[in-house]
This record gives C-alpha cells, sequence and structure tokens, in this order.
C-alpha cells in the first residue's frame, strides 16, 4: 500500500502544502488500510476520518482561488486538462453549489478509489504471480496484461457495486422502484459458469481469445455513467507496478487463510508476502 501511495502522490496532490499531504497520509492510514481493508471497525477510527474530513474542507477553502474559480460561469470555458494537475484541483473545479465539505468528502472518496483500489489489486497481482510461475526474471512486460486482467476477474477488488433504481422496472421479475437500491455481484458475475469457460480456473491465457459477451461481464471497474473514470489508468498502473515487483524481487508467501478480507474492498486473505531483491 505504501508503494502505490507514493506511485500515486503526485496524482493525488501535487505541490501541495505539508498541512494537506499529511492529511492525505493520515486517511490513507487511519481510513483507507485500517478501516476498508483491514475492517478495525472502532469509534475512534471514525471520528479520526471524520477529523481528517474537516481538515481536508479547511485545506481546500485556505488554497488560493484557481483562475477559473475567479471568473463567472459565463466568462470562463469548462475546465481543461490542462487545469487540472491532481485530486484537489479534480474537487475544486466541479461547479455547483458544493460546499467545502462536499468538496472535502469527494476528495477521500477519491483517495479510496485510486490508493485502496489499485493498493489491493496490486497485492492480488503479486499474490497470484507468486504462486502461479511469474515471479521470475524471465517474465515479460506484456505477460503482466493478461496476469492483471484474470487477478481482476478472480477477485474483483470492487467486489459488489451499487445502483440506485432512476425508475420503477423489473429484473428478471423482481420489482424494483424507483430509488431503491440494488447491488450487483461482481464477483459473482466473474464466475458465472453461464458467461466464462471454467471460471474458477486462474488461466490468464483466456485473455487471449476473450469473446465479446465475457467483455461485457467483465466489470472490475463498474459499468455505465459510475464507472470509474480511471480505469485506463489504474490497469496501466498495475501492469507497470506488478512487472517490476515480479521481475525485480524474489517473493515468499504465507497464508494463515484461505478466504479473502471481503469489506469496502476485497483484500487477499490473512498472511504476509516477503520480497528479496533479486541478485
Amino acid at each position: 500500500m505504501e508503494l502505490v501511495r507514493r506511485y500515486f502522490a503526485p496524482v493525488i496532490a501535487h505541490h501541495r502544502p505539508t498541512e494537506l499531504t499529511s492529511l492525505v497520509d493520515a486517511y490513507i492510514k487511519s481510513s483507507v488500510i485500517a478501516d476498508d481493508i483491514v475492517g478495525r471497525v472502532a469509534t475512534r477510527s471514525h471520528r479520526s476520518v471524520r477529523r481528517i474530513r474537516a481538515g481536508f474542507a479547511e485545506q481546500l477553502r485556505r488554497l488560493p482561488a484557481r483562475e477559473s474559480e475567479s471568473e463567472t460561469e459565463s466568462e470562463s470555458e469548462a475546465t481543461t486538462d490542462a487545469d487540472v494537475r491532481d485530486l484537489v484541483d479534480v474537487v475544486r473545479s466541479l461547479r455547483g453549489e458544493l460546499t467545502p465539505a462536499d468538496r472535502a468528502q469527494l476528495l477521500q472518496r477519491l483517495i479510496l478509489s485510486v490508493v485502496g483500489f489499485t493498493g489491493v489489486a496490486l497485492e492480488w497481482v503479486v499474490l497470484l504471480g507468486i504462486q502461479h510461475g511469474y515471479n521470475t526474471p524471465a517474465v515479460r512486460p506484456d505477460q503482466l496484461r493478461s496476469l492483471v486482467r484474470e487477478t481482476l476477474r478472480l477477485y474483483p477488488t470492487a467486489w459488489r457495486l451499487v445502483r440506485e433504481a432512476a425508475t420503477d422496472h423489473e429484473i428478471r421479475g423482481v420489482p424494483v422502484s424507483k430509488g431503491e437500491h440494488v447491488m450487483i455481484g461482481t464477483h459473482a458475475i466473474h464466475r458465472s459458469g453461464a458467461v466464462w469457460d471454467r471460471p474458477w480456473d486462474f488461466d490468464p491465457s483466456r485473455w487471449e481469445r476473450l469473446a465479446d459477451d465475457q467483455r461485457r461481464a467483465f466489470l472490475p471497474f463498474g459499468k455505465g455513467a459510475e464507472m470509474c473514470p480511471a480505469n485506463g489508468f489504474a490497469l496501466k498502473a498495475l501492469e507497470h507496478l506488478g512487472y517490476l515487483i515480479l521481475h525485480g524481487y524474489r517473493g515468499t508467501v504465507r497464508i494463515r487463510k484461505r478466504t479473502p478480507h471481503a469489506r469496502t474492498l476485497l483484500a487477499p486473505p490473512a498472511g504476509w508476502t516477503r520480497l528479496t531483491k533479486s541478485g
């Protein structure tokens, strides 16, 4: 997780005040790791997260106004990619009646998505890579593409999706009313025998011959309007970091439990992975 935090540090808060970057580190430690991954549910932890959110809101208020923020909606054009250098800019560039507290909460969610999702997914990639013969100096960068996708199929970090019904409708005869929440089991879809051949087998080579219906059923980043906008970036990061680790280090794995840890994110089972620099 620390590796991923450092990797994405410029994406989260690029050259920001120390007070703000310290809050980012505190949030990752107290919520992304302790609560959403490890599963330590404690009142003190929740109080800490609320304090961090209040700190984010205060820091966002203190930042100098962006040029686009000093103009009216009619005087400025939409924010361009050049205007956005990190996640802080993303939440500050959103228009609408958003309070600093609203933007602080959104920033926390984005940090969870970037660091939490990618960090846990990388743990799975390294674990399965070591167990299935990819932990060798002979591994090629192109092999990580299939390894990463097969890992996300069997162990999707976002193991369930929640959507709110926009209208009254039915799902296979089950009535769903407007406003109700529907939970979509990504983990179950990825292991459905109606879609995948030998769905429980770890087989990265399946990604060399994927059918259209299988591509549509691959949902590690969600689907539709709520799909994670950074999916392509996350895949590239997993391929890059996974290759650097599996190629450059020798790994030893010891698993204490067989069952993955399912909370906000689907994390590997309890145990440890030891990495030693090759050569």
